[in-house]
């Protein structure tokens, strides 16, 4: 008896569920999916004008891997709106069979831009905005663009490029930090690791001769750099182009600038010598031949240990002088 009425309790409660519930997460998750309706122009003029902002904003919109974009030249003919533009200014004024169309393809946010052409000031207002189905309006942004410099193909691009940008600005400045504190992590865990191959060998290098357990401490040391190191380089072609994404030039060319340094001025330079430097001492611990002969053995791998020392520790610091500015100027940039 007990179980039949735990039923019919548990039927009762999910007939209360509202079903508009599901659609609303239906919704939700439909937001990735976007459409771009023809920008409107403020006036025919500027027709060809607005139908290439509307082709290079979605282009970019495509480029920016935000959305899954339901490109226009599939999907025009379905929704049957050229020459619709200019009275299509949101959701509201959406015709039914168009709105229908963009839900049979799973549409959840429609896109629509307006083209001011601003004489006065000499500018064109490019707007867009990002509106959902159900008439939420997600996201708004504007851009002004310089009547000169509306014909040139690439500039056009950028400035599309930098509206897709402009409205999706906290995204944007999230993807920017995550991308920070990668890069910053690992050129710091990578600058720590080879000072501590500097100051290991200059402090250790000339106990290891006499007792095993310095020379087996500079190992260590070397294993952990190389754990870094090889991390670095594995990953270096991914770091930057990642980095590029979200930093573009002239960032990109500085973090470049640092990884090449770090391979040429410091690795190969530098700790793969004193890598043989570890093997000349281990070798003089196996050697068979004279005091004397020992003794200037010794004595010419301290003074090559020393030189090396010095000049990693020099190039270490130019490195820092080039490392810190660059995560600074990060850091200033996504606290802005």
């Amino acid at each position: 008896m007990k179980i039949v009425t735990r039923t019919l309790l548990i039927i009762c409660f999910l007939c209360l569920i509202p079903k508009n519930v599901n659609a609303l997460n239906q919704s939700n998750n439909n937001d990735s999916i976007v459409y771009v309706w023809d920008f409107r122009v403020s006036d025919a003029s500027i027709k060809e004008i607005g139908s290439m902002l509307t082709d290079d904003f979605e282009t970019e919109l495509i480029n920016s891997s935000l959305y899954t974009v339901l490109e226009r030249r599939h999907y025009n003919r379905v929704l049957s709106h050229r020459n619709l533009e200019n009275r299509i200014a949101n959701i509201q004024t959406l015709p039914s069979a168009s709105k229908d169309s963009l839900k049979a393809n799973k549409a959840g946010v429609v896109i629509f831009g307006e083209v001011k052409d601003d004489i006065n000031s000499g500018v064109y207002e490019v707007t867009v905005t990002f509106q959902r189905l159900d008439e939420i309006i997600l996201r708004k942004g504007s851009i002004l663009i310089g009547r000169g410099l509306i014909a040139d193909n690439q500039t056009r691009k950028n400035f599309m490029k930098d509206l897709v940008n402009r409205v999706h600005e906290k995204e944007h400045i999230a993807l920017k930090k995550e991308q920070y504190e990668l890069i910053s992590e690992v050129l710091k865990t990578y600058m720590v690791r080879a000072r501590d191959v500097q100051t290991r060998f200059e402090d250790s290098a000339r106990f290891a001769f006499d007792d095993q357990n310095y020379l087996e401490e500079l190992g260590i040391t070397i294993f952990a750099y190389n754990d870094i190191f090889e991390k670095l380089t594995a990953n270096r072609a991914k770091y930057h182009l990642d980095f590029i994404k979200h930093w573009e030039e002239p960032r990109g060319r500085e973090l470049e600038t640092i990884l090449s340094g770090i391979l040429d001025n410091i690795h190969i330079t530098y700790i793969l010598r004193l890598r043989q430097i570890r093997l000349a001492i281990a070798e003089y611990g196996k050697s068979t031949a004279s005091k004397k002969e020992k003794k200037k053995m010794r004595s010419d791998i301290l003074k090559k240990t020393k030189e090396m020392t010095d000049d990693l520790g020099r190039q270490i610091d130019i490195m820092h002088g080039k490392i810190n500015p660059f995560l600074s100027h990060l850091q200033v940039e996504i606290s802005g």
